[in-house]
């Protein structure tokens, strides 16, 4: 049971972000309001109020990142109509109707889902009633509060300053969280018992070969080798923007953009690295040694590439899946070779996806829903026989197809869409890195359930970058400028020009 502290902490984080917000520009107060509250806020910690969402980590710290958002950004505005001056803002395009479809989709999907599963069911003695119009209410209410961050930092976030401030808050947030992870591997995971009074998950699933996996104030362990994997992505690419920006780069974002910068970067970036492996974390390390030359050695537009493919496989997964294309016996071999004993547990996992699959395929449109109709029981004694780690068959089964190419679509989109318009003016180091951190926390989505709302900040900061024209932007490269007539138009003037010529002679 959380202690009094943990429900103090949850309630005095609004005058957190109240304060960063006067004491920090927007975008970083922003980053640090949600990348704070996700870091240090208590799990499983909830307030039911009457007729409002469930107040809880998630919600204490994007909402009130919300509200301060809309009350500076009143203010500029009111500022900008006393000067003349106005934000550009680009006009809609396919890519922005592609989003705003996406989000249309997933927001509605629950209704969908309610009205196929208004029937109860009942497996042996357990009892699982029909879903109502309250539980589709519900089910938006929670999508909505999930894209809360996405629809911040699309705003917000959108310039390469921003994305710079980004990087480095990652960067710095994951070096003070290095040593909470230090203090775990050596006393056991224990700081969220000392503080809040209670351990966030099962004590025996972070003891590996007799050392600990760190949880801090995380959910899990996975979810923080995750963060320490994407926070090392971030690293090198700060790394990488500090080698390509000039020597001579005094004031802007790029101030530290130099020679001694760019070492400081790559040794952050490799003490990272060290405690992602000290940390006992196998799937995000793999992750990091299969991205990390790609991070280090290939330029922005073979970044971006890869993380397109990536991110479109993990975008047909349950497909490829299901037609038997991923070679996951394979996989569980050469796992085999390393640890045994992570080989029994993705063996095991992969049964249970298989099975969740099957039954999620009952429903394959719109899913079972909640109160966990997607999962599996024993005919006989009806108790709950499924284990679901990865954030693709709890998504598949509970929304179906609709929901998840909703869901994942709207995450994989912007890398898309950066390959699709992969212009050597507008790639460089800073989009590129946040495009490989996309994909490495897609890729765990596969195995784990790590959608965090990370992962939803650097999905809208990317696709705010793509579909925004910013002349201020330098990385916007020659989108920016307003786009001239097409070229047999501008040969067509030219005649026009030269008659008009001929006929004013004559």
């Amino acid at each position: 049971m959380p202690n009094t502290f943990a429900y103090i902490a949850l309630f005095a984080w609004p005058l957190v972000v109240a304060v960063l917000f006067m004491r920090l520009p927007l975008p970083k107060a922003l980053v640090w309001s949600l990348l704070g509250g996700y870091l240090l806020l208590p799990e499983d910690t909830v307030v039911n109020l009457p007729l409002l969402p469930t107040w809880n980590k998630a919600l204490a710290a994007s909402l009130p990142a919300a509200i301060m958002c809309l009350i500076v950004t009143r203010r500029e505005r009111a500022v900008q109509r006393a000067t003349g001056a106005r934000k550009e803002v680009a006009p809609p395009r396919r890519w922005g109707r592609i989003s705003a479809t996406l989000l249309v989709v997933m927001l509605c999907a629950p209704v969908l889902t309610m009205l196929t599963n208004t029937e109860p069911l009942i497996v042996g003695p357990r009892y699982l009633r029909g879903l109502t119009l309250y539980d589709a209410g519900a089910m938006v209410m929670n999508t909505a509060i999930l894209l809360l961050p996405f629809f911040l930092a699309r705003r917000y976030l959108d310039s390469r300053e921003a994305q710079i401030a980004l990087l480095q808050a990652l960067v710095f947030g994951a070096l003070a969280y290095s040593l909470l992870m230090l203090v775990e591997i050596r006393i056991s995971p224990q700081l969220h018992r000392m503080l809040y009074g209670f351990h966030q998950h099962q004590f025996i699933q972070h003891i590996r070969g007799g050392d600990y996996r760190p949880m801090v104030f995380l959910q899990h362990g996975l979810r923080v080798g995750i963060f320490i994997a994407m926070c090392c992505l971030a690293a090198l690419a700060l790394f990488r923007t500090a080698r390509a920006a000039p020597v001579s780069a005094g004031a802007g974002p790029d101030r530290r953009a130099h020679p001694g910068g760019a070492v400081r970067w790559l040794l952050a970036a490799l003490w990272l690295f060290v405690i992602l492996l000290i940390s006992k974390n196998f799937g995000a390390t793999l992750i990091m040694l299969a991205l990390l030359p790609v991070a280090l050695l290939t330029g922005p537009r073979s970044q971006v590439v890869v993380a397109a493919l990536l991110a479109g496989t993990v975008l047909v997964y349950p497909a490829l899946r299901g037609g038997g294309v991923i070679p996951v016996q394979a996989v569980e071999q050469a796992i085999a070779t390393v640890d045994a004993e992570r080989a029994g547990s993705f063996g095991f996992r992969l049964r249970q996806e298989q099975s969740l699959l099957e039954h999620a395929n009952r429903k394959p449109v719109f899913g079972w829903g909640i109160w966990g109709r997607s999962r599996l029981y024993d005919p006989r004694s009806g108790t709950d026989i499924s284990t679901t780690d990865g954030s693709w068959i709890l998504v598949m089964g509970g929304h179906g197809w609709v929901g998840y190419l909703a869901r994942f679509g709207l995450l994989a989109l912007p890398v898309l869409m950066l390959a699709r318009r992969r212009e050597q003016a507008r790639l460089d180091p800073v989009s590129a890195g946040l495009a490989l951190i996309l994909a490495a926390n897609l890729v765990d989505l596969v195995p784990n359930s790590s959608m965090s709302p990370l992962l939803w900040l650097v999905a809208g900061a990317l696709l705010g970058r793509c579909e925004r024209v910013r002349a201020s932007d330098p990385a916007a490269g020659p989108e920016t400028a307003p786009r001239g007539p097409p070229a047999y138009a501008r040969r067509r003037s030219g005649r026009d020009r030269q008659a008009a010529g001929s006929r004013q002679r004559t």
